[in-house]
């Protein structure tokens, strides 16, 4: 772990190497237990918008909120492959579809709506020229 002081604040800035399988925040903070849990989480944040790593998944707990899952960008079939095994569940595959109902009208009903519209413009057009 290298830590530089910067003469701004003196803290120490935490270099994150990422992993090179697949990974939790969880996993980050591990590595590297003396970094500010909301800071790693910033730099994950951060990372994943440059395209450093990527989001493959989540797990999903027995309670509570499903743990995202990322490695680096551009990931391997082996590392995808050992994702799925360890019980992750693929972002392509969470896609939920919604069944969607068929409404047919027929030539009546659609008829009456013509006509309603034509009343309905023949009512303004009537009351605009009596003005």
């Amino acid at each position: 772990m290298n830590k530089t002081n910067t003469a701004k604040n003196k803290s120490a800035r935490v270099n994150i190497e990422w992993p090179t399988s697949h990974f939790t925040i969880e996993d980050v903070q591990n590595k590297y237990p003396d970094a500010v849990n909301i800071t790693l989480r910033f730099r994950v944040k951060k990372a994943e918008e440059a395209k450093e790593i990527v989001l493959i998944g989540k797990i999903k707990p027995a309670i509570g909120r499903p743990r995202k899952v990322y490695t680096t960008a551009n990931p391997s079939k082996e590392v995808r492959e050992a994702a799925r095994l360890a019980g992750v569940i693929s972002v392509e595959s969470d896609n939920s579809t919604v069944s969607v109902a068929e409404v047919k009208a027929t030539k009546k009903a659609a008829q009456n709506t013509d006509s309603t519209k034509t009343v309905v413009v023949e009512n303004v057009v009537a009351n605009q020229t009596s003005s």
